[in-house]
């Protein structure tokens, strides 16, 4: 099981969206199940990337959250709802094998951080956490090094299972070596 995460407002034309369902794709045709928010954007490019492989496509989606109520039922092989956006984060990490995250907002920025720190304290087994975009993602990992890791706000090590990449291919080789 891969679990991507990501923006609900990428379009579907935007060379994330593009990369995610590539991604998504290849994973499945690899065997792989693809597991998601279940909404739109990068949620939905993974699906559908994962429908078209005709491998497992899962959508956990937050039913309190209006915008993901409107995807298209034809994107997933399962789909569950949860009424705590907790309880649906712990359930898109426990099992999965790595962790993708495209460029999102605060909520992709929560769950980054809320799954380093279970990867950290020992509450889920350790995957690789992929980071896809390198250009969008360079402050925040520049930021942390400079501010966070030399006031010993968190160790080094924190950063040790997170990847950064730009292309499919890449994501594909990191997740096929830590097999």
């Amino acid at each position: 099981v891969v679990s991507i995460f990501g923006a609900h407002v990428t379009d579907e034309k935007a060379k994330d969206y593009i990369n995610c369902e590539k991604a998504a794709y290849s994973l499945g045709k690899r065997g792989y199940a693809i597991m998601t928010g279940g909404g739109p954007g990068i949620m939905k490019a993974a699906n559908s990337g994962a429908m078209r492989a005709k491998a497992v496509s899962i959508g956990f989606k937050a039913a309190l959250v209006q915008k993901e109520q409107h995807v298209e039922d034809h994107l997933f092989t399962h789909q569950y709802a949860f009424n705590f956006l907790f309880v649906r984060r712990y359930c898109l990490a426990v099992e999965s094998h790595a962790l993708v995250f495209y460029p999102g907002g605060y909520g992709t920025l929560n769950e980054l951080f809320e799954y380093v720190t279970l990867i950290k304290t020992k509450m889920v087994e350790p995957v690789p956490i992929i980071l896809v975009n390198k250009r969008y993602w360079k402050g925040l990992l520049s930021w942390i090094k400079k501010e966070t890791v030399p006031r010993k706000l968190v160790g080094e090590n924190y950063l040790d299972n997170i990847y950064v990449v730009n292309t499919a291919k890449e994501i594909l080789e990191i997740i096929e070596k830590d097999k």
